[in-house]
């Protein structure tokens, strides 16, 4: 059986604290925490433990998860290595790479093999990557459009899925975007807050007050105006799909370049990048900060459309 197994050096915040309560605080899922203490897969220095097991100084935590611990444990994208994606973070449970414009970041169909996680899944074969004991595959947390370039979270194993995904429900892990847009705006910064739901007649479009409207809250920050189109800022507290591009279609600046949202205009890309991700690493590993280069295609100065 396929397991992955952790060693953790107990934290100095966590002494004092019961097992049962560190998980919880590691977002660990109830359903995942039951099979760990009925598998009785949790010992500390060697020993089996109940999760009523209170940390001291210098304990040593282990974990030991099953694939059948976990809804989607297997990752079966075909590997492509004609491709390598720039990483520009990596640690035992994640890579945080830089998309480029125009990359997918997974196959629709078992015959696709062109998007990042194909590319990623022959990166770590070739490089003989380990994650928790076994070999690394990627796994997706979260996904940027096509047309966006910029940072993106992977992870290399199922067991850090789960604790990624809940924080980011909980917005802690935090994204930072560039757009170029449109117009000029007059206001230094500004919310945008208006629902997003689909468009009634075109289902691969968002709509404000769209059908099934959800709840939507994007940032925004002027950085400059060159000519007619204004260089933002912008940072997600919610994550619907295609929110920045409708948000900022919805008040008269559309992303430059944006096909779905905005006007036809002479450019070879989308002028959306995600710039930076602040992602508390699990397992008490700190939060790390992350920024790439500005892609080639990207310009900080943009001259009239």
């Amino acid at each position: 059986m396929t397991t992955w197994t952790y060693h953790i050096p107990v934290a100095t915040q966590r002494v004092g604290q019961t097992v049962k309560a560190t998980l919880n605080a590691w977002l660990v899922p109830q359903r995942i925490r039951g099979a760990l203490r009925m598998k009785q897969h949790i010992s500390v220095n060697g020993h089996q433990v109940p999760t009523s097991y209170v940390f001291q100084t210098g304990d040593v935590l282990a974990l030991q998860f099953d694939a059948a611990d976990f809804r989607t444990s297997t990752s079966n994208y075909q590997p492509n290595g004609q491709h390598t994606v720039p990483i520009i973070f990596e640690n035992d449970d994640i890579v945080v790479v830089s998309k480029p414009a125009g990359m997918k970041m997974h196959p629709h169909a078992p015959n696709e093999t062109d998007t990042l996680l194909n590319y990623l899944a022959a990166d770590f074969s070739a490089r003989h990557c380990m994650s928790a004991g076994m070999p690394a595959r990627p796994y997706m947390v979260h996904r940027i459009d096509r047309e966006t370039s910029g940072a993106v979270i992977v992870a290399k194993n199922p067991v850090v899925v789960p604790l990624l995904n809940r924080q980011m429900v909980d917005k802690q892990i935090q994204r930072t975007y560039l757009a170029w847009v449109h117009g000029t705006l007059t206001d230094s910064a500004g919310m945008m807050t208006t629902p997003i739901g689909v468009d009634p007649l075109n289902p691969r479009k968002r709509l404000i007050n769209g059908l099934a409207a959800q709840a939507a809250k994007t940032h925004w920050t002027k950085i400059h105006t060159v000519y007619q189109n204004t260089l933002l800022r912008l940072q997600l507290d919610t994550g619907r799909m295609h929110q920045i591009r409708v948000h900022l279609a919805s008040i008269g600046h559309p992303i430059v370049g944006d096909s779905l949202y905005g006007p036809v205009a002479p450019v070879t890309r989308m002028m959306l990048h995600a710039a930076t991700i602040s992602v508390p690493l699990p397992f008490d590993g700190g939060t790390r900060q992350v920024s790439g280069p500005l892609p080639t295609d990207f310009p900080r100065q943009l001259k009239t459309i």
